[in-house]
């Protein structure tokens, strides 16, 4: 496949690449639908024949009940490391992830997973599904997967250069705070003293990016490679009761672990790390956007480090 005839926005090559491949499957796309168009990322809901969708999607979906619908998504080039982490995760096994139908630089083809945990009737009980398989899913990644992460592109934050990429997002974002440097180094070397560790971070973990059948984590635009406690600045945002034990309780296979005095510091230290990804994040969708990202976001970056004070 030609991976280098892209229109401006990506959405021509997109659609035109979704069609080719599910014609090579054996697939007839019956048609293309916009879900949304974000400066960031663009999704399309693609009907296709069901009898010969839904056998790809029951191959393709971790522990979820697809229809015979596909979802298309591209990003600008540097974005999302989405399709590529998809394709190494699902190389490694790594399990309660989507396996997707088709990658192709930029472009991913995933089955439906169906209704998010967020408008599920047990939302708190599937979301502590969600945290209990997302630890196992980042057991899974560590520590063979996360270097095949790296190595495709997913941005490198562990914990020893960390504090680099935290130098320029602050330098560039809060000038002014130049102390943030020496605050996110020091909290760096004492989480890798603590508890050393490089796996998946999520980035942006809550029950909207959670398919409420087999409690799947999707939409991993905002991941990258570090601590996996990072990825508690946004899930332990839910408010769901007993959602943190579910996780820590899970990752650390002991009951009760979530009450650790010692568990708790180094769940404090991750949390207030984890500014520097989502800053990076949504610097990256920031310079790829350019004008197009609406004014809301566009001092996402400096309002997520302003939170270290």
């Amino acid at each position: 496949m030609d991976t280098d005839r892209r229109q401006d926005d990506g959405a021509t090559d997109a659609v035109t690449w979704a069609h080719e491949v599910l014609a090579e499957q054996g697939t007839a796309v019956l048609g293309v639908d916009e879900v949304h168009r974000r400066a960031w990322s663009t999704v399309w809901r693609v009907r296709t024949d069901a009898a010969a969708a839904a056998a790809v999607a029951a191959d393709a979906v971790a522990g979820g009940a697809a229809s015979g619908d596909l979802f298309l998504k591209t990003a600008p080039v540097g974005v999302s490391p989405e399709p590529a982490l998809l394709e190494v995760l699902a190389l490694h096994g790594v399990p309660h992830v989507q396996r997707p139908v088709a990658v192709e630089g930029a472009h991913v083809l995933l089955p439906d997973g169906g209704p998010v945990v967020r408008t599920a009737p047990d939302r708190d009980a599937r979301w502590l599904a969600v945290m209990r398989h997302y630890a196992e899913v980042q057991w899974a990644t560590e520590p063979a997967a996360a270097e095949d992460l790296v190595r495709a592109g997913v941005p490198d934050l562990r914990l020893p250069v960390l504090p680099d990429a935290a130098a320029e997002v602050v330098t560039r974002w809060v000038p002014e705070r130049p102390e943030f440097v020496s605050v996110l180094r020091d909290l760096a070397a004492e989480l890798d003293e603590l508890l050393p560790m490089a796996t998946l971070d999520h980035g942006d973990l809550h029950d909207g990016n959670a398919f409420a059948a087999g409690a799947v984590p999707f939409d991993w635009g905002d991941a990258c490679v570090s601590h996996p406690f990072l990825s508690l600045l946004v899930a332990g945002q839910q408010e769901v009761p007993g959602a943190m034990a579910a996780y820590l309780d899970t990752f650390f296979d002991e009951s009760g672990a979530a009450e650790d005095p010692d568990v708790q510091h180094i769940v404090g230290l991750a949390t207030r790390l984890a500014v520097v990804p989502r800053a990076l994040s949504w610097q990256r969708a920031i310079d790829a956007a350019g004008e197009a990202m609406p004014p809301e976001y566009q001092a996402a970056p400096r309002d997520w480090l302003l939170t270290l004070a």
